[in-house]
């Protein structure tokens, strides 16, 4: 029987071996971490729940409902439908703005409809493929939009010049409307769901760790606390931080790509250049336990303001209870370069932040506080990745690596997305 070892128990590592338990291969799951969850993991503090940002599951695939059924979580999750909003000069309109610009203010409102009208107009009289995300904004949704929502937004998100992104990764993740429902949605009149994350499913209480938990009661061999200090491809093992050594037959790596590529002893020089090419932006969770109703009922806001550090608001409370009676929870996303500290200031801005959207009246109402840091959380995806990814996924595939999921395969993806390409790699893995 062929040795499968998993790096990483993130929801991708879990589902890996979840699967290869399926198939007759049980694997070793080994994990840095003192829990399994990997960025999908809850944090208790003081009764409340926080989650590392917000994790939803949006599901598109039939056979993700039977996977949630087998592993007994099914009948835990309460499916919602998306309340989401922007927050945009002194207002919230729905997200997407792209249908939903009603509730702005009416120069604004003209701006993004007579932008979109000229950029339709332009793409019928010309041909050419828009060279980069900038482009591709002022392509397809025009100046208005670029202008008050696109461009601000995606700056906070990525830190980065956005001639440099490509568009990989717009996909299924940005709605792309036709011109009557721009129209429709100026006046209010447009109501159809729309988007992959439209609906979703999340724990009735205690947080998105009852999914990993779930995987990791399943699994015979997850070993927590294991941190890998050198992978060997010639050999085909691992050395542990203890010093015991770890042999494979196949192994599937959930890591991210540039830890991998850091911590294997025996690539070429070629291949750790093109890792020094990968870019991602790292992400600062502030999580904030706070007295009183929810300030608003939206589940998310979008906040493309540059004023404002955080680019996303999460109001975690409203879909779950994951906080005592008379509470709520509040949950702040802001990107900062990876690799660097966050500026020493930030907690108190975003706290002002907060105060000036109206989303937290009082600082004294904060009952407990919780900071988290994911690094790597956003791919930045520009125009060395695909040729730098697709040299080192061959690279590892010839020693029997197999990179999963999110991070080892340096891209963006959903939940769901996570549970298959984890259930893909112990497909692979089993030939």
């Amino acid at each position: 029987m062929k040795r499968v070892v998993v790096l990483g128990a993130g929801l991708t590592g879990l589902s890996a071996a979840y699967h290869c338990s399926r198939r007759g291969a049980p694997a070793i799951v080994l994990e840095t971490g003192s829990e399994p969850g990997g960025a999908c993991r809850t944090i208790m503090s003081g009764g409340f729940h926080f989650d590392l940002t917000d994790h939803l599951l949006h599901l598109a695939r039939p056979e993700s409902q039977e996977l949630l059924a087998a592993l007994g979580v099914r009948r835990l999750l309460r499916a919602h439908r998306r309340r989401a909003g922007v927050a945009l000069a002194g207002t919230v309109t729905p997200y997407p703005i792209q249908i939903h610009t009603h509730r702005l203010p009416r120069e604004i409102r003209r701006d993004c409809v007579l932008g979109f009208v000229e950029a339709r107009l332009r793409r019928s009289t010309t041909n050419s493929k828009p060279s980069s995300f900038a482009h591709w904004v002022l392509d397809r949704f025009g100046e208005g939009f670029a202008r008050h929502f696109f461009f601000p937004y995606n700056r906070k998100l990525y830190l980065t010049d956005l001639e440099e992104m490509t568009t990989e990764w717009v996909g299924r993740y940005v709605p792309r409307p036709q011109l009557s429902d721009v129209i429709e949605g100026a006046f209010g009149l447009y109501r159809q769901p729309v988007g992959y994350n439209a609906s979703f499913l999340y724990p009735r209480t205690g947080g998105i760790r009852l999914l990993p938990d779930a995987f990791a009661r399943s699994l015979p061999d997850v070993r927590l606390d294991t941190p890998v200090r050198a992978l060997h491809l010639k050999e085909r093992a691992l050395v542990l931080e203890s010093g015991e050594t770890v042999a494979w037959d196949t192994l599937i790596a959930t890591a991210p790509l540039p830890t991998l590529v850091h911590m294997t002893s025996d690539l070429p020089r070629s291949s750790r250049a093109a890792a020094q090419g990968l870019r991602a932006v790292a992400v600062v969770n502030l999580n904030f336990g706070v007295r009183g109703a929810s300030p608003r009922r939206e589940h998310w806001l979008y906040i493309p303001e540059e004023r404002f550090p955080f680019y996303r608001v999460g109001l975690p409370s409203n879909h779950g209870r994951v906080a005592p009676a008379g509470c709520h929870t509040l949950s702040v996303e802001t990107s900062v370069p990876s690799g660097e500290p966050a500026p020493p200031d930030l907690a108190d801005r975003c706290l002002a932040g907060l105060e000036e959207l109206g989303l937290l009246r009082r600082r004294g109402d904060i009952e407990t506080f919780v900071a988290a840091r994911l690094d790597p959380a956003y791919v930045i995806f520009d125009a060395r990745r695909p040729a730098a990814v697709a040299a080192l996924r061959e690279r590892f595939k010839a020693a029997g690596v197999l990179l999963a999921g999110r991070w080892a395969e340096w891209k963006y993806s959903t939940m769901e997305d996570a549970l298959w390409d984890g259930a893909d790699s112990a497909r692979r893995a089993a030939r």
